[in-house]
């Protein structure tokens, strides 16, 4: 899982993952460009290394797609899933099953989200501490 995750061609983070990540020190891994998703930018604030702000959901997929050529874009954080899903820009969704129980946290999915979607179960690998479920969005 780890290395198939490490094979991607660009990054989209919402703006909380990125800064609970300390920004990744501007590089997630192996110069991979980070594309942020935010609500704001606030001026000044200049992103490290590869990373780069964006306000505009449409923008920043079509950057991280046009980076990562042939590979895979990953994306990161329930803000950013939430809004690619609700613009209709997100092909797979891949959910890393872990049994604890936190008791809190922002939740993958919204509750009142007026537009139901199909997932399609394309993998589903059992791991020692982990279920790893990936899956398909149906248009």
């Amino acid at each position: 899982m780890y290395r198939e995750a490490l094979a991607t061609g660009a990054i989209v983070s919402g703006r909380r993952t990125f800064e609970l990540a300390g920004r990744w020190g501007g590089d997630h891994h192996d110069g991979v460009p980070i594309h942020v998703l935010t609500h704001h930018v606030d001026e000044g604030d200049v992103p490290p290394g590869s990373a780069r702000f964006y306000t505009d959901v449409e923008a920043c997929v079509a950057d991280a797609r046009a980076a990562s050529g042939d590979r895979a874009v990953m994306v990161h954080g329930a803000g950013a899933a939430q809004s690619l899903l609700r613009a209709g820009l997100l092909d797979e969704l891949e959910i890393h099953l872990v049994p604890v129980l936190l008791g809190g946290g922002r939740p993958l999915f919204e509750a009142g989200v007026d537009e139901h979607r199909e997932l399609e179960l394309v993998r589903r690998v059992e791991g020692r501490d982990a279920t790893h479920l990936r899956y398909r969005v149906l248009r």
